[in-house]
């Protein structure tokens, strides 16, 4: 049996209740940062795009996100990515998908087409080529305490798992 062992550290993280980004700016929500597999969504301009186990989230105000982040107390990260892509791109590459499948599509695939990244197979990898290519300007917390290092190590068998309980 594989061992889970070290945190995929995370440093640098300003702690808020509202993300204040410059218009345009593209970022990475990691929901559930402290849990085995955390979620993954994209916003742009505003507007929050997820690819969920019941369907999708597209066009979600990032108000009403924040708002459900910081009443369910639920442990977010905010990556600030540099990043040209523009919002058509985002909504046309969530538009091939309808929700994920266990063993075939995860949140992270449309995240992965949009960024080019396509051998990413977690979380963790998609962080590590993001910050190989200087790729993130900020990391914004919500609930994010003192005992918080890091994503928890895990394998892509926990993401399959999770979403087959989600069915």
């Amino acid at each position: 049996m594989e061992v889970l062992n070290c945190d995929y550290r995370i440093e640098n993280i300003k702690n808020v209740s509202k993300i204040e980004v410059p218009e345009g700016s593209l970022l990475l929500w990691v929901w559930h940062a402290d849990k085995i597999p955390p979620h993954i969504g994209l916003s742009k301009n505003g507007e929050y795009y997820s690819l969920k186990a019941n369907g999708k989230d597209q066009k979600i105000a990032i108000e009403k996100i924040e708002s459900i982040i910081l009443k369910k107390n639920i442990k977010t990260l905010c990556f600030e990515l540099n990043s040209e892509v523009n919002l058509d791109e985002i909504t046309d590459i969530y538009n091939k998908f309808s929700q994920t499948i266990p063993f075939q599509v995860t949140c992270l695939d449309p995240i992965k087409e949009i960024l080019n990244l396509p051998l990413a197979s977690k979380l963790t990898d998609l962080l590590s080529a993001l910050y190989a290519t200087n790729s993130i300007k900020n990391v914004y917390g919500f609930n994010i305490d003192a005992q918080f290092s890091g994503i928890k190590n895990y394998f892509t068998s926990d993401i399959h798992d999770r979403l087959m309980k989600l069915q």
